[in-house]
């Protein structure tokens, strides 16, 4: 299969991965079955945390075994996530599922790009490697923003099985989409020993935080990551405490989604344009401004006010994505072939600690207060990724 034949495959597989039906809605789902506001964001604190400890060993997995397996087995993984709420939905299940989508997150990312690279690298057209990335994360948030839009109207009408039933037949395609993707040539990094393979982890991982640049790239892009899944899972209470309409749950999430899709789409012309650091300055004040209108809506109930605030959040989302991609690539460039899944996994790693850490606080404030207090504490820990940036920004000009 030719490279351009082989990328479209594995796009449109990503693509149709992505139609995740339930998302925009996935917090009155959950609500049906005994899930409070504040075991919402326990849950995703919970998974954050589980992708945590998941993602450097599965990028390691990735380098020394089979890419193109390892993506495989996240498909499957997906498949019998919503296959469990599907069949068997309860208060417990959902727990399990929330775990279940933690493996699934922890053995792509990381690994589809790293697949990209590689096969990129065999080709020798490394230097595209950017913009194949951001077309990557395009068709993932194309996929969720088309679905977001049916999603929530399906569950309006139908209710949360036929949207459950429906995604399991997009993942199922999707999966098997990738059993056509050639193998990559196996990488050197072939050890043997259980002890080995921890001493040679351990090894990777103390090399990624040796290396200044690198490091503080990844301690500002964690921060990021967790803003953005703060408000990725505050919209749906917001909406709700904002009596907004169910069906605009959808439209606001196909918003969402499709600014992160334009923010993957044209990471590189962004990237080009304005330089990685001038881009994550950018994301950085878009995101306190965010918090700001994020603030703003705990107070009304005017659709035509909480509207626009949220489409506000959703398009600042893009940058950030815009600056994660451009991010991701420049690690991709910094490190070497036997240790590029492992590298980006300990990039996904340090988005996953603050995650975790902002998302099971989010549990422990919301019991005992408001959305509005849970937005002004992590807005208030959000001003810290400054530094980070600053010092990142201050080692590429010494270098």
């Amino acid at each position: 299969m030719s490279l351009s034949g082989t990328l479209k495959l594995l796009n449109f597989s990503v693509f149709l991965r992505s139609h995740l039906f339930l998302l925009p809605v996935l917090f009155l789902f959950y609500q049906q079955y005994g899930i409070t506001v504040g075991d919402f964001f326990l849950l995703q604190g919970l998974s954050a945390l589980l992708c945590l400890l998941l993602d450097v060993p599965c990028g390691y997995l990735a380098d020394i075994y089979s890419k193109k397996k390892v993506l495989i087995f996240s498909g499957t993984f997906l498949f019998l996530r919503f296959a469990l709420l599907y069949f068997f939905p309860s208060y417990w299940i959902i727990f399990l599922g929330e775990a279940l989508y933690a493996v699934v997150i922890s053995t792509f990312v990381g690994t589809a790009d790293s697949y990209i690279y590689e096969l990129l690298k065999m080709n020798g057209k490394t230097l595209k490697m950017l913009k194949r990335y951001g077309r990557l994360y395009f068709y993932v948030s194309l996929g969720t923003s088309v679905s977001s839009l049916a999603g929530a109207y399906l569950f309006d009408l139908y209710g949360a099985d036929t949207v459950i039933l429906i995604t399991m037949i997009y993942v199922a395609l999707s999966t098997m989409l990738l059993f056509l993707l050639p193998e990559l040539p196996k990488t050197k990094r072939q050890i043997r020993t259980l002890p080995q393979r921890c001493h040679d982890l351990t090894y990777i991982i103390r090399k990624s935080f040796k290396q200044r640049p690198i490091k503080n790239l990844m301690i500002f892009s964690g921060f990021l990551t967790a803003a953005y899944q703060i408000f990725m899972w505050s919209m749906q209470p917001l909406m709700k405490l904002a009596l907004v309409p169910v069906f605009l749950f959808g439209v606001v999430f196909f918003i969402n989604h499709l600014a992160r899709a334009s923010g993957s789409f044209f990471a590189h012309k962004l990237t080009r344009a304005l330089k990685l650091k001038k881009l994550g300055y950018l994301s950085y004040g878009g995101f306190i401004v965010s918090f700001i209108a994020a603030i703003a809506l705990t107070h009304t109930t005017n659709v035509y006010v909480s509207i626009p605030l949220l489409v506000f959040i959703c398009l600042m989302i893009g940058f950030q994505v815009a600056f994660l991609i451009s991010a991701i690539s420049h690690i991709h460039e910094k490190s070497s072939s036997s240790e590029r899944a492992t590298f980006a996994s300990i990039n996904s790693m340090w988005g996953r600690l603050l995650s975790a850490i902002c998302l099971i606080l989010s549990k422990f404030i919301l019991d005992q207060n408001s959305l509005q207090t849970n937005m002004i504490i992590f807005m208030i820990l959000f001003s810290f990724a400054f530094v980070p940036l600053k010092n990142f920004v201050s080692d590429i000009k010494n270098k």
